[in-house]
């Protein structure tokens, strides 16, 4: 890598916090963001051994086609601490999308990050209280990885996949057949599940990470018009369900 792979301690100094990303030298496209702190972590991506995350097969890609490395470019830099380089680091994944890099997460911050104008208005969704849902789901808490810029392809895949651990009577006996994507405690998306199956075993916009284990994900039907799409779910004390930022839960609980 030679010396052309690292700061100098005067340089690391200046940077202090600082927000960085990786892009492709062919066409100076950004397919990673990152954050760090006066070192040297922005290099630390070219040394790793390639795994099978897509940030390391984009990498790959690029060697083996350009012979080159990946363009290391600072975004931000001399930011006064590790809040701000977050709040920095999850405004440039929002405007690029999650979708158009290889971060597997938008970051910190990100109930204040980007949306459509009229995705304001699920500030003000009604509130539905789960105890009064009547049918039995399954929540996928997407916050993390939805974007309003998704396609309906990649929302589904990301509620869909790669979730760990579902029961194999839930798999087996649907016995939650409803799937809701929710995001700041709204239902954004809604399925019929049709079936379950071992993770990265079907047609995906999304690459599953080496390594994953226990992991599913269903096949479904697109439901545009359920009820609860747009709603707000609010538990019995009246407070959204916003806690959980990741993961999935089952309605009703203990079933």
């Amino acid at each position: 890598m030679g010396d052309q792979q690292k700061f100098s301690v005067q340089a690391r100094e200046h940077l202090k916090y600082y927000v960085y990303a990786l892009s492709d030298p062919r066409t100076r496209e950004i397919f990673y963001v990152g954050k760090a702190a006066a070192n040297n972590r922005v290099f630390d991506h070219l040394k790793a051994k390639p795994s099978e995350s897509r940030k390391s097969e984009r990498i790959e890609e690029i060697r083996a086609s350009t012979g080159a490395e990946p363009l290391v470019e600072i975004l931000r830099y001399g930011l006064p601490n590790e809040a701000t380089a977050f709040e920095v680091e999850a405004a440039i994944i929002d405007s690029i999308g999650i979708e158009n890099l290889t971060n597997e997460v938008r970051g910190h911050g990100v109930q204040r990050g980007r949306m459509l104008a009229e995705e304001v208005n699920r500030f003000n969704a009604d509130p539905v209280r789960i105890t009064d849902i009547d049918e039995p789901c399954m929540l996928f808490y997407v916050h993390q990885t939805y974007s309003p810029t998704m396609s309906q392809q990649e929302l589904y895949d990301s509620v869909r996949q790669f979730w760990q651990g579902v029961a194999q009577k839930k798999r087996n006996e649907l016995t939650h057949p409803i799937a809701l994507g929710i995001v700041d405690g709204v239902v954004v998306a809604a399925y019929r599940i049709a079936a379950w199956f071992e993770a990265g075993t079907t047609f995906s916009s999304r690459s599953l990470r080496d390594g994953a284990k226990d992991r599913w994900e269903f096949v479904g039907q697109w439901l545009p018009g359920h009820k609860l799409l747009g709603k707000l779910l609010i538990d019995d004390d009246g407070n959204p369900l916003v806690a959980i930022q990741k993961g999935y839960s089952y309605l009703p609980k203990g079933e």
